[in-house]
């Protein structure tokens, strides 16, 4: 610890940046861990789609790639960034009831399981 506070007096920038540096890795370490464990839960996989799921978070449970599943439903892909609409929203703005989309949904991903098979 002394040798910790020695360094701090006398190089004050470079021990900031350098814990700085430790606390981004602790962070992408930890969220990292935490998206691996949550998606390889058996219990998050092949799940129902959902009125409340995005086109994505359907097409992660079901490992199939969500540009062929929104290609196959004639959406556009689903943005990288920024809020992404729900199944339901997507639902409305077709002006279908969600049961009529889920079927659609339903049969394109098994279209697109056989046609992938699951990781």
């Amino acid at each position: 610890m002394k040798s910790f506070l020695k360094l701090w007096r006398r190089q004050r920038i470079l021990t900031s940046a350098f814990l700085l540096a430790m606390a981004l890795a602790i962070f992408f370490a930890g969220r990292t861990i935490f998206f691996v464990t949550y998606w390889n839960d058996p219990a998050r996989q092949d799940l129902p789609p959902e009125p409340w799921m995005t086109i994505g978070y359907v097409a992660h449970s079901w490992h199939v790639p969500v540009e062929k599943l929104a290609r196959d439903l004639d959406l556009p892909p689903p943005p990288k960034d920024g809020p992404r609409p729900s199944l339901e929203r997507l639902a409305e703005e077709r002006g279908q009831d969600f049961e009529e989309f889920k079927a659609e949904i339903e049969a394109s991903l098994t279209e697109l399981r056989r046609q992938v098979p699951p990781r």
